[in-house]
């Protein structure tokens, strides 16, 4: 359907229609010009006959009034006429001479002598005055002229001449005249559509190339993609093919200073986001770092003995460990990092999430509920990135419940989407709030306490895996973020 709906097609087919069309009607024209030639050639013939015949039959008329001619003389005379010229013109169908009370004085068949005609013909012709024609249907011979003269020397009537003049021989004429130009109009149709398509071809190829293009780069969205070098043209296709090669280079580099600005939001964001954790990870780093200076302490004072000092050096490695795996996995999540796709456990990075939050949780007294789904499939994504997703959120939900409240984490999967529930207790979004909420810049926050970034980034960041993110806010239920990734990548 697309192809049949093509440029190209509707040319070749608007432009054929026309010139069918066109051709149709020039074809019936000039049949019905050229029929009307033959048919008024035939007439004119048959006038032309019949006016000579009557002048004949006239004088001979006027011979036999003044007594020139014998009665009988005069009988022969008109039927030998009639009969050589019967005989020299095979398109006479009759030829009837016809005395002023329509008595039959001469006709082609011998039977017909000394009948008088009343048929409305004859009746016709005798009060013409003038040669007239009219046609008339045989049943065996198809059309006739029937052509009157009359027989009139200024008011004196001696009769009328009526010839009969086959038509059929001009029927005849114009079915081959008719197949002649069929064939012809035939002939130029084909050609011409010939040489449509191959035009219409030779339109339509450039601006295919560029619908396919156009097609790979929305189905593919990634604008990225080869293209071919264009051919150079001075026509308005090869202005659309430069228009579309500047317009190609404008959105590549527009998607370059996207990416370079979305990137330095995300790390802004990170850098925000490390801000809030500072008070949590500063507990994380005090407690084993207690530990680690008073065993130092202890082992310096050197009164252990070897046992209880190996058992001193090991809380001090201990410690020393927890410190330095605190601060990789902080420095981990700080550090700016190009996109990088790779099968990854959600469950993984929402478990390395809570690691870096749920002590600070634990100290305003908000409860971590988890219910991950422990057949949860490998995802392609990048797990840095994911990972700042749930931290903004799980961030913003812990200053949303103040010093009190349950956070509630849920995955699964759903027709070919991977799901991630986060939900809190804190109080609704107001829907003037939640209609901006993934705006960037957009706060509620008091000044210097959030950059409006967040979610704004987390959108961003979904979306260049191809998911999506939205909130939902009822009164008295708090707050959910539902987040859905495909399970089969971008």
């Amino acid at each position: 359907m697309k192809i049949f709906f093509g440029m190209q097609n509707k040319f070749i087919t608007a432009t054929s229609l026309f010139i069918v069309i066109f051709t149709a009607v020039v074809g019936y024209l000039l049949v019905n010009h050229e029929s009307r030639l033959y048919t008024e050639d035939a007439v004119n013939q048959a006038k032309t006959i019949a006016g000579i015949s009557g002048v004949i039959f006239t004088n001979a008329l006027v011979y036999k009034e003044l007594g020139l001619v014998e009665d009988i003389n005069f009988t022969d005379y008109l039927d030998y006429y009639v009969s050589d010229l019967m005989q020299k013109d095979r398109r006479i169908a009759y030829m009837i001479v016809l005395d002023p009370s329509g008595k039959v004085l001469s006709h082609s068949d011998i039977k017909e002598h000394g009948k008088i005609y009343t048929d409305t013909l004859t009746k016709q012709g005798l009060e013409d005055t003038r040669t007239t024609v009219r046609e008339t249907m045989d049943e065996e011979n198809g059309l006739i002229a029937d052509v009157t003269a009359p027989l009139r020397i200024s008011t004196k009537n001696w009769g009328v001449c009526r010839i009969g003049f086959y038509l059929s021989g001009v029927e005849e004429k114009i079915n081959m005249l008719k197949n002649g130009i069929i064939s012809i109009m035939s002939l130029v149709l084909i050609f011409s559509l010939m040489i449509i398509g191959i035009a219409g071809k030779a339109l339509a190829t450039p601006l295919v190339k560029l619908a396919g293009i156009m097609d790979q780069i929305t189905e593919k969205r990634d604008i990225k993609i080869q293209v071919p070098e264009f051919p150079l043209r001075r026509d308005e296709v090869g202005m659309l093919q430069n228009s579309f090669s500047w317009m190609l280079r404008k959105l590549r580099e527009a998607a370059a200073e996207k990416e370079k600005t979305m990137d330095r939001m995300i790390q802004a964001e990170k850098m925000a986001t490390v801000g809030n954790l500072a008070a949590g990870v500063a507990h994380e780093i005090n407690n084993p770092l207690g530990g680690v200076v008073l065993c130092f302490k202890n082992v310096v004072k050197g009164d252990l003995d070897q046992e209880a000092k190996e058992l001193h050096i090991d809380v001090i490695n201990s410690g020393l460990g927890k410190i330095q795996n605190t601060v990789e996995e902080l420095l981990n999540y700080s550090r700016k990092s190009p996109i990088r796709i790779e099968q990854t456990s959600v469950n993984d990075i929402i478990k390395g999430t809570l690691r870096l939050v749920e002590n600070a949780f634990c100290k305003k007294d908000i409860e971590i509920v988890k219910k991950l789904d422990p057949l949860m499939p490998m995802v392609p994504l990048d797990p840095n990135r994911i990972e700042q997703v749930f931290m903004n959120i799980i961030i913003n939900a812990g200053d949303a419940m103040g010093d009190r409240g349950t956070l509630k984490i849920t995955t699964g999967t759903d027709q070919g989407l991977c799901l991630v529930s986060i939900s809190n207790t804190g109080p609704e979004i107001p829907p003037e709030v939640l209609s901006n909420i993934f705006e960037p810049f957009f706060t509620t926050k008091d000044p210097g306490k959030g950059t409006g970034l967040g979610l704004a980034v987390c959108k961003a960041i979904v979306g260049q895996h191809g998911g999506m993110i939205d909130v939902v806010s009822k009164k008295g239920k708090g707050v959910e973020f539902q987040i859905r990734l495909p399970r089969e990548g971008i």
